[in-house]
C-alpha cells in the first residue's frame, strides 16, 4: 500500500515537470524604450535599448514624417543593452516621432514620441544664474514606455482546443484522485 502511494507521487512529480512551461530571463527580441512620451522641442528624453546583441553597434536616429536626425552610433554592453540621453532639437515642429535603432541584424522602432508646443527657454540664456533658472538636479521621470512592433507570422489556434499541457494536467489529476480513492476504499 505504501509502495503504491510512493509510486503514484513519483509519477505525478515526474509528469508535472512537463506541465511547467519554460521561463526566460531575457527577451530575445530587441526593443527601444523611451522615458517620456510627450515633450517640448529642446527637452531631454532617455532612450534605452534592450536585448540587442553583445557589443552590437547600434545606429540611433530620431525620425518623423519629414525629418531624420542622426544621433550617432552606440555600442551595446555585454548584456546587449544601451542607454542614450537624447536632446530634442529646439526647432522640431509638432508631431509624432520615433527613435529608430538599426544594427546589422535588427531594425527597431521606439514607441511614439509626441512633440508639442514650442521650445522652452529658461532664464536669460548665457550668463550668471538667477532665480529664474531651473535646478540642476535630476528630476524623477515616469516609467519607460514599452512598445514592440511585430508582424504576425501565424494565426493563433482556436481557443476552444485544449493544449497538451492542460490534457496532461487533467490526466494527472484523474490518476491522483483514483489512487487516493482506492486507498480510502481499501482502508474503510
Amino acid at each position: 500500500m505504501i509502495f503504491r502511494v510512493i509510486v503514484s507521487v513519483a509519477i505525478v512529480a515526474a509528469l508535472s515537470l512537463f506541465v511547467v512551461s519554460s521561463a526566460s530571463a531575457h527577451n530575445t527580441q530587441p526593443r527601444v524604450e523611451i522615458g517620456l512620451e510627450r515633450l517640448h522641442p529642446g527637452e531631454v528624453v532617455d532612450v534605452r535599448g534592450v536585448s540587442f546583441g553583445m557589443d552590437d553597434s547600434v545606429t540611433l536616429t530620431l525620425i518623423g514624417s519629414t525629418i531624420e536626425v542622426s544621433l550617432g552610433e552606440i555600442i551595446a554592453n555585454a548584456e546587449g543593452d544601451f542607454t542614450y540621453i537624447a536632446v530634442l532639437p529646439a526647432d522640431l515642429v509638432e508631431g509624432i516621432y520615433y527613435f529608430r535603432a538599426v544594427t546589422s541584424h535588427h531594425y527597431v522602432l521606439s514607441p511614439p514620441l509626441t512633440v508639442w508646443g514650442t521650445a522652452i527657454t529658461e532664464g536669460g540664456g548665457q550668463g550668471l544664474r538667477d532665480e529664474d533658472d531651473g535646478l540642476l538636479a535630476p528630476m524623477p521621470t515616469l516609467a519607460p514606455a514599452v512598445a514592440t512592433i511585430s508582424v504576425p507570422v501565424e494565426v493563433l489556434p482556436d481557443s476552444s482546443s485544449l493544449s497538451p499541457n492542460i490534457l496532461i494536467l487533467v490526466g494527472l489529476m484523474i490518476v491522483v484522485i483514483s489512487v487516493f480513492g482506492f486507498m480510502r476504499k481499501k482502508n474503510a
